[in-house]
């Protein structure tokens, strides 16, 4: 693992760490992610409906529509990866109210958000949820609350076919968007994993 993995791989897990140390009050205010579906050991999976309560029943989102955005996909192919660019877009766009095509950053800063690192072993576990929302009017006047969501990766080496596809049809039920990311092009072994 190169030394600037490991840095971030490190600092991700000394992040993951003082979440799970600190007062909820404290967590709440340094965005995040919440996870709000957990993949047990017997590979059944629990929801965290107090997780869940804390993003969705925030007062500034109670009375607008929520838009739920989510990558899905096979493990180690940078789904939490991409969703930390998106972080990236969206608190440019939403948060700091820049309409620049610089959202990107520094080419040397390091990527914060979703916990990912480099190597064969999984990172994300469940379904993850971004604590901050995003909040935004469309063309339309709607006034909605865009959430980003994080799926524990398919076929990797813990989890059975039905793991698979218990997260992959539960982030699809709650999601407007899902992402399907492949790091490659299409295979016909793609599309039969769609199938299960």
């Amino acid at each position: 693992m190169s030394d600037t993995t490991q840095r971030k791989h490190t600092a991700n897990q000394e992040q993951k760490n003082s979440f799970e140390e600190t007062p909820k009050s404290q967590t709440d205010m340094t965005p995040h992610p919440i996870q709000i579906v957990l993949a047990n050991k017997d590979h059944s999976f629990s929801l965290d409906e107090d997780a869940l309560s804390r993003v969705l029943m925030q007062d500034e989102i109670k009375d607008r529509y929520v838009v739920v955005v989510s990558v899905a996909g096979a493990f180690r192919k940078g789904k939490s990866f991409l969703l930390d660019f998106f972080l990236r877009y969206m608190k440019s766009k939403y948060i700091f109210k820049q309409h620049s095509l610089d959202w990107m950053g520094p080419i040397d800063a390091p990527l914060e958000g979703f916990s990912w690192r480099g190597g064969s072993e999984r990172d994300t576990t469940g379904i993850l949820m971004w604590s901050e929302v995003f909040l935004t009017d469309l063309d339309s006047g709607e006034k909605v609350a865009v959430i980003l969501l994080d799926t524990q990766g398919a076929f990797d080496s813990e989890s059975t076919v039905r793991d698979c596809a218990t997260v992959f049809a539960l982030s699809t039920m709650i999601s407007s968007v899902q992402i399907y990311n492949l790091s490659q092009n299409i295979q016909e072994d793609d599309l039969q994993h769609l199938q299960v």
